[in-house]
């Protein structure tokens, strides 16, 4: 989780090494690393209240070597005037590590206005760096900003709140995932406004309970928002067009088992395959479960709780998997900028999923959808967006047949991209493969620095020099997914498999001419099948018919 911790809870005195592994060494969208006081702050600070908000830690230089930035008269002066400049209320204070003094500056995300820096720019977070909305972005950010986020609305006080409305389970995983102490039914009201989805209002004992606590942790949030909920359908043929249906749900209660609920759905009705390698069974969902999930995640995430009614849809057909938002693309994300921009419209939900390990990062998410479409070959998730929804369509069509997805599911490397995974399949099908017919099968790649990247990440090795080079599966993919493409024996027995859950029922004379082979070679695959559990075997010798398991 690279979250920062709030200011108020790092502790005055540190070790080096507490130090960095409470922080991190990565400056990200929430810490900057500053040798001092430098003009450029005042870039950080606007970016920062325009973002999530976050700290900044003078006295660490770019190298990451702790320098020094003590608090005194002066650096508390500059601070201050930097951040009236921007019109930010910021929080300072200093800590030690390691006997060396840094002072941190803590800005506030803010969300009632907008913030720009002294000469007029807007600017927001991007990862370590401070970059400018500019044109249509700037303008759709602007009008975001001056809608207040429907889930910051109040929707009861603590003096009209039912604590077992709410799941004290699930605010205990998200409490202890915050590195907080579980408590009972009776302290509801309190931990909700430890995760910050629940405010202190007039009189002092009074607590406003606000919508994004209802979505994340009501036992039927339904009960006060209803659209807070995901409705499902599989419908039979492909889409998109509306066949009938074969199954309907709806999935309603704590955000996180809305999510578990919708997964278990799509996972029952998305399909999948599965091989045969030596006497194993093998798996591979139709659809890569990560991507699945953040599709369903963000569609929760980034809705529009302000439209009443209106529900998460999930339709599954055939071929695709279809997650419709309520709402539009928030601030200013585009179809086309938001593989690498970020703008959460519910900024405390995302926290607390941030937290929990729903969201790795922010604004990494989608990104990562097209990574993992790519290493299996998939076609890439479709973005579809209107002034009312955002649609992401998944489809199940692939490159490479049943047994290399499987094969590249086994190699288990992260951000392998789709001319790597091609490559990959060629190498293990063809024994080898060189630049001049990589170029003329991908001109598009630089197929020399391909090359380099997937040596360097252990995947290919290099054999010969110059121009008779080849590169070859490394002994490191060969020790995780295998080397050579499956034996006859082995399609032989895929080809029975398929044929029996396609029939219904399958004999060895039945099976022998599908694989133009003899009887007694068709029965033993056949009865390999049976041992290993993927068929079962019904009746005697030449009357024994085979189904599926």
């Amino acid at each position: 989780m690279t979250t920062v911790p709030q200011i108020g809870e790092i502790p005055g005195s540190l070790t080096r090494d507490a130090f960095w592994e409470l922080l991190g060494h990565v400056e990200h969208a929430q810490l900057d690393f500053k040798r001092g006081v430098a003009t450029d702050v005042r870039d950080t600070i606007a970016a920062m209240a325009m973002t999530e908000g976050g700290l900044i830690v003078h006295g660490v230089d770019d190298q990451r070597r702790i320098v020094g930035c003590p608090l005194s008269q002066n650096t508390q002066d500059r601070i201050t005037r930097i951040a009236m400049e921007c019109g930010v209320d910021v929080q300072v204070r200093q800590v030690t590590v390691a006997d060396v003094a840094l002072t941190i500056t803590a800005v506030p995300a803010v969300r009632s206005r907008i913030v720009t820096t002294p000469d007029g720019r807007l600017l927001r977070r991007v990862g370590g760096d401070s970059q400018p909305l500019r044109g249509d972005a700037m303008a759709r950010f602007v009008r975001e900003r001056e809608q207040r986020s429907a889930e910051d609305q109040p929707v009861v006080s603590v003096v009209a709140f039912d604590p077992s409305a709410f799941s004290v389970a699930a605010i205990n995983e998200a409490l202890l995932a915050d590195g907080r102490p579980a408590i009972d039914a009776g302290r509801v009201p309190r931990a909700l406004e430890d995760l910050r989805v629940a405010i202190p209002a007039s009189p002092p004992l009074d607590l406003r309970v606000l919508r994004a606590a209802v979505v994340l942790f009501a036992n039927d949030p339904r009960d006060v928002l209803r659209g807070a909920a995901v409705q499902l359908v599989r419908r039979s043929g492909t889409g998109p067009r509306s066949g009938p249906s074969i199954e309907r749900a709806e999935c309603a209660g704590p955000l996180a088992e809305t999510v578990a609920c919708s997964m278990d759905f799509i996972s029952r009705h998305g399909g999948g395959l599965e091989v045969v390698t030596g006497s194993r069974r093998e798996a591979l969902p139709a659809y890569p479960p990560t991507v699945v999930r953040e599709a369903v995640v963000n569609a929760l995430a980034h809705r529009d709780y302000a439209l009443a009614g209106a529900t998460v849809d999930v339709t599954v057909w055939d071929d695709r998997v279809e997650v419709r938002s309520p709402g539009g693309l928030p601030g200013h994300i585009t179809v086309d900028n938001m593989r690498g921009e970020h703008y959460s419209r519910n900024p405390r939900i995302m926290r607390v999923l941030k937290t929990l390990g729903y969201v790795e990062e922010y604004g990494e998410g989608v990104d990562r959808m097209f990574r993992e479409m790519e290493a299996r070959l998939m076609e890439p998730p479709i973005f579809e967006a209107t002034a009312a929804s955002v649609t992401v369509t998944l489809r199940n069509s692939v490159l490479v047949d049943v047994d290399d997805q499987v094969w590249l599911s086994q190699i288990g490397v992260d951000g392998l991209g789709r001319n790597e995974a091609r490559v990959l399949v060629a190498a293990r099908r063809r024994g080898a493969v060189t630049p001049r017919s990589l170029r003329a099968w991908i001109p598009e790649t630089e197929v020399d620095a391909m090359l380099a990247r997937m040596v360097s990440k252990g995947l290919l090795r290099r054999v010969g020099v110059r121009g008779g080079s080849r590169y070859v599966l490394s002994d490191t993919t060969i020790a995780r997914a295998g080397a050579g493409p499956p034996d006859d024996r082995q399609v032989h027995r895929q080809a029975l498999l398929d044929e029996i859950r396609h029939r219904g029922s399958l004999s060895s004379p039945e099976g022998a001419m599908l694989i133009d082979r003899d009887a007694a070679y068709a029965r033993a695959l056949l009865n390999e099948l049976a041992e290993a559990g993927l068929v079962r075997a019904e009746g005697r010798t030449r009357a024994r018919r085979y189904y599926p398991d």
